[in-house]
């Protein structure tokens, strides 16, 4: 029962083969044509209402080594350590600071295609059934958000060249706006590097602010002791010894060193401890500072853009993050060692300076009580000389800076301009109307599957009655389902027959020693169909049994194999000649030394006995006239061939004739009108009703008389 089942789900499966697909095609040839007409129809239909597209293209030059203060031949990097700013500047390029640039200078807020109102639109009610309404949206932000929607910016292979691509309906506006991205993109650079500097200038502009202060101080300080003391300075000064004098001098001297030092010392400490380098003179002319802070910036860049991208837990940002904490690492360490010269520096100044100190006070305790005051101006003179000798240090430091910041110019250039396209980029005539011609042919195909599938289809024997009442079945044939072991294949009988005709094999076996339930019911319905066929044979007339199908597929040679198989093993003397030329299986089984050069036109009963082939395994005889492409023949040269064959076939007691697809081969009709019998063989539930009506309207247009019926093949 299970085996049963299975047998009837198999029977179910369709086997599309490609005969009966172009088959399909042919009868709904009509759709094939239309569909790709209506396909290239709604294609200008569409071009029609869509709107022009054009793309303006400039290129940029991002050159990585503006950025570096030092030659090549101190940092030898070179521009593989640079792609990673590259990259960086694609998304600068399409930030909102420079789109925003490019709307205030463009006044892109009161261009309409930049500031629409979709309110009322469909698409916006459906985005606000699912995500909510939407906040108000300023024209700014719109014009910038829809801008950034036709900025397309791409690194041109591996290169520091930046494609930017601005699309517009107008190919004008597409030119100026494409040019305006790159403008703005170098202005946003000089901005930023000046913004920099101007950082930089301000730390100095507040040291300078208090030296001015300090000196001012010293000068009312001075001013007021000598008023006190009542101290006139003459052309060539105070008149005093001349060793302390001199230790005066060189103690100015040292303390202006110390102080100068300690000044230094302090920059560097306030440097190290704000990891700011631009702070300190040493670390600004300092080529290992200025490369790990070019290094920092590409780096802080990187950072930047990833944290806009990615999650903070994301293990590629975390590794950049990693670079910046030890480039940073770095730098402090430079300015640390900077910091600790200058720690040395100023320790041997004061260590200085308190010897000439020392030697100074040993001097001012040999010199007169009265000197006492001349003692203490000097001293007053000499910090007022310090601290103007500092604050002409840091102007003249202000005025570096100053002429560094003037000097700003952008990392990139523009290599080629935006032009004004000439060719729309969207959309494209030829690639829309060759989809609507695609498109169009493949609606015609999906209709020709769904119409053929639709119509009404040859059933089962146990489902409802035949469309065509008036062809009886007069056999169904069951699958055979079972494959005999290896060792029943190698010892068969049948072995001898190639791995191409295994299933010739498999009908043969069935025919003649069924091992299996489904081989047995295979056997007993081929012995009822060939006894009823073979039943009208006499001595003079032999019973000709016609086999053919609508369309390749249905297994009418296997068939035609096993009636003729059976009717052999009877005993008669049969006859078995392969008609069909598209596909001559049985001529290549039983005639292999035959080919088509050898068999000719055949038109009469010794030409036709010449070629006959007796087979010992079975018995029979076989006529391989399918290798002569019998649809070549004239109309005469058939007539012949069937008059022969008819002559032929009274040597026999029963003729059968593989005649092959009638639908897809029309010489198959020749030998019809020696038949005695036609049997359509069909697929079980497989064939459409019409094509069976065409069939029978094709055998009959022959006008024979012979017995038409239908065969229900399982077994392909």
């Amino acid at each position: 029962m299970i085996q049963h089942d299975k047998n009837m789900v198999e029977s179910s499966t369709r086997s599309i083969d490609v005969r009966g697909f172009l088959g399909i095609l042919r009868r709904y040839r009509w759709w094939l044509a239309l569909g790709p007409l209506l396909g290239i129809a709604a294609a200008f239909l569409v071009l029609a209402h869509t709107p022009p597209t054009y793309t303006a293209t400039g290129a940029l030059f991002v050159d990585p080594r503006s950025r570096r203060v030092v030659t090549e031949e101190v940092s030898p990097a070179g521009y593989g350590s640079d792609a990673s700013l590259v990259e960086s500047q694609v998304s600068i390029l399409v930030s909102d600071g420079v789109l925003r640039r490019v709307v205030d200078r463009d006044r892109l807020t009161d261009d309409p295609d930049f500031i629409r109102d979709p309110a009322n639109g469909p698409l916006t009610e459906l985005k606000a059934l699912v995500r909510g309404p939407r906040p108000a949206v300023d024209a700014e932000t719109q014009a910038i958000e829809t801008l950034a929607r036709h900025v397309r910016v791409k690194r041109a292979a591996k290169s520091f060249v930046l494609d930017v691509e601005v699309s517009s309906t107008s190919p004008a506006k597409a030119a100026r706006i494409a040019n305006s991205v790159m403008q703005a993109y170098l202005d946003d650079q000089t901005a930023a590097k000046a913004a920099e500097a101007r950082r930089a200038s301000g730390l100095i502009d507040a040291r300078i602010g208090e030296l001015r202060e300090k000196v001012r101080l010293g000068e009312a300080r001075l001013d007021e002791f000598r008023r006190a003391n009542q101290i006139v300075m003459s052309e060539g000064g105070i008149v005093s010894e001349q060793q302390l004098g001199k230790l005066n001098i060189e103690l100015a001297t040292a303390r202006s060193v110390a102080a100068e030092a300690s000044a230094r010392l302090e920059q560097a400490r306030a440097a190290a401890r704000s990891g700011t380098p631009e702070l300190l003179p040493e670390a600004v002319k300092s080529g290992l500072v200025q490369k790990l802070r070019e290094q920092y910036s590409q780096v802080a860049r990187r950072e930047a853009a990833l944290s806009r991208q990615l999650k903070g837990r994301h293990p590629v940002l975390i590794d950049v993050r990693s670079q910046l904490n030890e480039l940073q690492g770095q730098i402090d360490d430079e300015l640390k060692r900077i910091a600790a010269s200058a720690q040395s520096e100023a320790a041997i100044a004061q260590s200085r300076e308190r010897e000439i100190l020392a030697a100074t006070e040993r001097a001012k305790g040999e010199v007169s009580r009265s000197n006492t005051a001349q003692i203490e101006m000097r001293e007053l003179e000499q910090d007022l000389a310090t601290s103007r000798d500092l604050l002409g240090g840091f102007i003249a430091r202000a005025k570096e800076t100053l002429e560094q910041a003037s000097l700003t110019t952008p990392e990139a250039r523009i290599i080629t301009p935006a032009s004004v396209p000439t060719r729309q980029s969207f959309p494209s005539p030829f690639l829309f109307l060759a989809l609507g011609a695609f498109g169009g042919l493949g609606a015609g195909i999906a209709r020709a599957l769904v119409g053929d599938a639709s119509a009404k289809s040859v059933q089962a024997v146990e489902g409802p009655r035949l469309p065509l009442p008036s062809l009886p079945i007069r056999a169904t044939l069951p699958l055979l389902s079972e494959r005999p072991s290896i060792m029943d294949r190698t010892q068969s009988w049948f072995a001898g027959i190639g791995k191409g005709q295994a299933h010739f094999a498999t009908v043969l076996r069935a025919v003649r020693e069924p091992q299996t339930p489904a081989a047995h019911r295979y056997q007993q319905a081929i012995l009822r169909l060939t006894n009823a066929l073979s039943a009208k044979s006499s001595d003079d007339n032999p019973a000709i049994t016609a086999v053919l199908s609508p369309h390749s597929g249905t297994g009418a040679t296997s068939t035609a194999l096993a009636i003729a198989y059976a009717s052999a093993r009877t005993g008669a003397r049969t006859l078995l000649v392969d008609g069909a030329s598209r596909n001559a299986e049985l001529s290549e089984l039983f005639a292999p030394r035959l080919d088509a050069g050898t068999v000719v036109v055949l038109d009469s009963k010794d030409d036709l006995a010449s070629i006959t082939q007796h087979d010992d395994r079975t018995g029979l005889s076989v006529l391989p006239i399918a290798l002569a492409d019998l649809s070549r023949l004239k109309p005469a040269q058939r007539r012949r061939l069937a008059d022969g064959l008819a002559a032929l076939a009274r040597s026999y007691d029963f003729v059968v004739i593989d005649a092959g697809p009638v639908l897809d081969e029309h010489a198959a009709l020749t030998l019809l009108p020696l038949a005695s019998d036609v049997l359509i063989v069909v697929r079980h539930g497989d064939r459409p009703a019409s094509d069976l009506e065409e069939a029978t309207d094709a055998i009959a247009s022959t006008g024979i008389g012979a017995r038409k019926g239908l065969v229900l093949n399982q077994q392909t």
